[in-house]
């Protein structure tokens, strides 16, 4: 088992997935000390998302299991009391223990491998299903939204790292953290776009029964 201390900034209503970069605003206490002590390391923290948005002092109970080990690329103070900071996940990890709530949450995780795909698994018919289903809902979801980063779009066409490509679009298109957290927790990078699939089928039917609403 691969443990390490890491400084823990939690998150509300938003979710850091390995291999994104994501950009957010810092403002309570604790987070701008856990920000603090990173940068006198190794850059590193533990971004994991709250359950509830509204708890302004979480503790080990009011936050995710699984979250992402993040390395902070940038940041910068936008006033007196807040920051934006720019991080890029790395890994996803597991909370075994937040050890330290004072003066910010300290917590001793696990590293978390994914699960392997075979070569041959990824070039398999049932891996290309998956791939072709999950560039249609996306188109239709694109069509739907109205507009999306070209960028965006070209890398989910370009994309066929099925875990990857489950990661990449649920940190970029609006899905309820739950959503965001389920794709999170799943190590199986097939089950996880299978999901991811679920999701973007659901949100193809409610986006389209509010234009047929709006029309």
């Amino acid at each position: 088992m691969n443990t390490i201390n890491i400084p823990v900034l939690a998150l509300r209503g938003m979710t850091a997935f390995p291999g994104e970069t994501v950009s957010f605003d810092v403002e309570r206490e604790i987070s701008i000390f856990a920000l603090d002590n990173a940068m006198e390391g190794d850059r590193r923290l533990f971004l994991v998302t709250q359950r509830k948005i509204g708890v302004s002092e979480p503790e080990e109970q009011d936050l995710y299991e699984i979250g992402t080990v993040c390395h902070v690329l940038q940041i910068i103070k936008t006033s007196e009391t807040t920051v934006r900071v720019l991080v890029e996940g790395e890994q996803r990890a597991r909370l075994h223990r937040l050890w330290q709530a004072s003066p910010f949450l300290q917590a001793n995780v696990e590293l978390l491998e994914e699960e392997p795909v075979s070569e041959a698994f990824q070039k398999s018919p049932r891996t290309e299903a998956l791939l072709r289903q999950t560039w249609n809902q996306f188109s239709e979801y694109v069509e739907l939204v109205g507009s999306m980063p070209d960028e965006v779009i070209s890398k989910v066409m370009d994309c066929r790292d099925v875990g990857y490509l489950a990661d990449f679009i649920a940190q970029n298109i609006a899905l309820r953290h739950t959503d965001k957290q389920e794709i999170l927790e799943e190590m199986a990078p097939f089950v996880r776009l299978r999901k991811l699939n679920g999701f973007l089928a659901r949100e193809c039917n409610v986006l389209s029964f509010e234009h047929e609403m709006e029309g």
